[in-house]
């Protein structure tokens, strides 16, 4: 689409072509930062249509134009790649225009009219049929689609016009009759300036790009893992100066069994036993020294007591214990004076590990004792034992604690008090 001026110097009036053919061929270069540089010519076929509307007038303009465009592509859209551009460049303007008299019937006779788009006047007609050079300008917007990776189908909007925003071409006045006046010099060549000259393309092809397509730029290297630091509480940070500000250490107490505790008052209760004389004591090492005589006052005193309890403890998931011999010996000082009715012995264990375990743990301690039992002498028909895992605890605590006095032998022994030793 073209639109167009003529000045008054020769042809006056204005044109407007409404759709015409044009053909585009480009060669460019791509850069690697979505931008390109395309050396593009141009050629227009314009039928501008009558002079100002005037009849016995008519223009047809070529434009052939050589741009140089700077295209910047958008290629965010995958397949689809909208662009943008500018151009400067050399236009050629082909120009073939005429205006010319003609005959008007009135009252029956032919008179002459002038044609209002020639300046010549009446009897003579205005014609160009020249070429002119200028420099233009371009805007161009468009449209790509890639069909494969080097083929893609191109659409774009051109809109041209020069930097002088006119055209200069040369023309001439014929006379048809010499002897009519006329407003231009008969035969004289007589410049024509083209003004306003703006012409809007639409247009639809192929570009093809040569080469190999370059692969994509490799992915940004990840950012280097942060360094954290752990501080007392277990918390972990980047840097240790924000770590929290770290209580200081409480007072620690050893209660009697071994445990730590920061208020004695939270120590277990200790347990007492009754050693043989009916005082009290925490355990059998801390009873007084057993004195036996054959008298039979001391042997009945010894004997009457029917039911007597030894206990052996043990270390941390040990079936064995080096209390167990020094324990048995005092079973057998009794056995010297005393008939042993029989001896039931059972195993312990805390709550520390799976009940499965523990069972067996302290069956195995059960066995530790009884077999100490028979290596000393003791008729093994007279003993008995078993093991009661965590089912019996001395002192009741949650599942997994570790208690030193579940860890516990018990040897009860039934006494005769008639058949003593004399």
């Amino acid at each position: 689409h073209t639109d167009a001026e003529f000045d008054q110097s020769i042809l006056r009036g204005d044109v407007e072509s409404e759709g015409n053919a044009a053909f585009s061929l480009g060669l460019g270069y791509e850069f690697d930062d979505n931008w390109r540089l395309e050396l593009d010519g141009d050629s227009l076929f314009t039928d501008l249509g009558a002079i100002g509307q005037n009849v016995g007038s008519f223009a047809k303009l070529r434009t052939n134009t050589l741009m140089l465009n700077a295209i910047y592509d958008f290629d965010d859209f995958n397949r689809w790649e909208p662009y943008v551009g500018v151009g400067a460049g050399v236009i050629q303007g082909q120009l073939d225009a005429e205006a010319h008299d003609f005959l008007q019937a009135f009252n029956g006779a032919q008179v002459s009219t002038a044609n209002p788009a020639c300046l010549g006047g009446v009897n003579g007609s205005c014609d160009v049929d020249d070429t002119a050079f200028g420099f233009g300008w371009q805007l161009l917007a468009g449209l790509g689609y890639k069909v494969t990776e080097n083929l893609t189908w191109d659409t774009h909007y051109t809109f041209l016009d020069s930097f002088s925003d006119e055209l200069d071409f040369d023309g001439t006045f014929t006379a048809s009759n010499l002897t009519a006046p006329n407003a231009l010099a008969n035969g004289i060549i007589h410049q024509l300036e083209l003004q306003g000259v703006g012409a809007h393309s639409l247009m639809t092809g192929f570009r093809y790009r040569f080469g190999d397509t370059p692969p994509p730029p490799p992915p940004p290297p990840p950012p280097p893992e942060p360094t954290y630091y752990t501080c007392w509480d277990g918390s972990s940070v980047l840097d240790l100066g924000t770590c929290p500000a770290q209580p200081p250490a409480p007072t620690l107490y050893t209660c009697w069994d071994g445990s730590s505790v920061t208020d004695l008052a939270t120590c277990p209760a200790q347990a007492t036993i009754t050693c043989w004389d009916g005082s009290l004591a925490y355990d059998q090492a801390s009873c007084p020294v057993q004195q036996i005589t054959r008298t039979g006052e001391s042997i009945q005193a010894l004997c009457g007591n029917q039911l007597r309890q030894e206990i052996i403890y043990y270390e941390f998931d040990k079936g064995q214990s080096a209390e167990t011999r020094n324990t048995i010996n005092r079973i057998l000082d009794i056995g010297e004076f005393c008939q042993v009715g029989n001896i039931r012995v059972v195993g312990h264990t805390d709550t520390s590990g799976p009940a499965s375990y523990n069972l067996a743990l302290s069956e195995r301690r059960a066995k530790d004792a009884r077999d100490e039992l028979v290596r000393q002498g003791i008729n093994g028909a007279l003993i008995t034992s078993e093991g009661k895992g965590e089912t019996e605890l001395f002192v009741p605590t949650e599942d997994g604690f570790k208690e030193q006095l579940n860890r516990r032998t018990e040897v009860l022994i039934t006494l005769n008090e008639v058949g003593g030793i004399n």
